[in-house]
């Protein structure tokens, strides 16, 4: 009876650290490919580029049948660098469309220091239309903030 108290112990001891191997494993997997937050249909994505033409990012916005989402997401220029990005985007009144101007019924936004991306950012966008922009800031070396926004700057009503 003790051997077999031993082998149940030891069979515990190893289910134990598998558990523990595969929760790791679950934690430190790579970070979730953009897109996958916002989920829907991508509808706009342009391009953030820096004073030397070079694309760092896009602004990606999204809709799932009720609501828009945006992410600003790094480009292969600046994958994997840390740096400060902001994905924020509004809904707007329908008389807005095509303006320069939103008179805003609700926004949200997501910033911070990222590596690969920021968002995702949602409003609904049922009935109304939307505007979204991204920034990219704080590189390595380049002290520039840069932005960018839908076009037209409200739409997709």
């Amino acid at each position: 009876m003790h051997a077999f108290r031993k082998v149940l112990r030891k069979l515990a001891t190893v289910a134990l650290g598998v558990a523990v191997l595969a929760g790791s494993l679950v934690t430190w997997s790579a970070p979730a490919s953009a897109g996958v937050a916002c989920g829907g249909t991508r509808i706009e994505s342009q391009p953030l580029k820096n004073v030397s033409g070079t694309t760092i990012g896009w602004l990606n916005v999204y809709w799932d049948g009720t609501n828009n989402c945006a992410e600003m997401q790094s480009s292969a220029a600046t994958w994997g660098k840390r740096k400060w990005m902001v994905a924020s985007i509004s809904s707007c009144r329908l008389s807005d469309k095509g303006t320069t101007y939103c008179h805003t019924i609700d926004d949200d936004s997501n910033s911070g220091n990222f590596e690969y991306y920021a968002g995702p950012a949602r409003v609904n966008g049922t009935g109304r239309c939307i505007t979204a922009w991204g920034e990219i800031s704080d590189l390595p070396g380049d002290n520039h903030v840069y932005q960018v926004h839908t076009k037209p700057y409200v739409g997709h009503c």
